[in-house]
């Protein structure tokens, strides 16, 4: 049976161990976390009716070896198109495409938005609690 001084220093060496892991877990997310994004124009603006709207910004993240990418949001109205940039910074958009090129049509209360392209990421929690709005997506 080891001594108290030899569990100690076994009990000190695991958590230093796991201290470790820990921090190293934590420096790799933040190296590969991708950051905020530069939104430098708007792209898209519709208006839905109750106070929220649908904005399509271009994001200027990549750089010159990488192609712009776009995200939609929904947000309270805003007015110019830096007051629009500046709030959307901190916002988490519900989709995100490498194409600008996004169609609306709205027939009987329901949204349609079409998009030709990629879509990279796409999440539906930022459209729930529109009220009497409904968006059907088409790929």
């Amino acid at each position: 049976m080891p001594g108290p001084k030899a569990t100690n220093r076994l009990v000190q060496g695991l958590l230093n161990g796991l201290l470790v892991v820990c921090l190293g877990y934590l420096g790799v997310g933040w190296l590969v976390s991708p950051g905020t994004p530069e939104l430098d124009q708007v792209v898209f603006k519709y208006a839905l009716d109750n106070g929220r709207s649908i904005y399509g910004v271009r994001d200027g993240q990549g750089g010159a070896t990488v192609g712009f990418s776009y995200r939609y949001y929904v947000h309270k109205d805003l007015g110019s198109d830096q007051e629009i940039l500046a709030a959307l910074v901190s916002a988490h958009p519900f989709m995100k495409t490498k194409e600008p090129d996004v169609q609306v049509n709205r027939v009987d209360g329901v949204i349609h938005l079409i998009v030709h392209g990629e879509v990279h990421e796409y999440r539906s929690y930022p459209l729930e609690g529109l009220g009497a709005v409904k968006i059907d997506m088409q790929l």
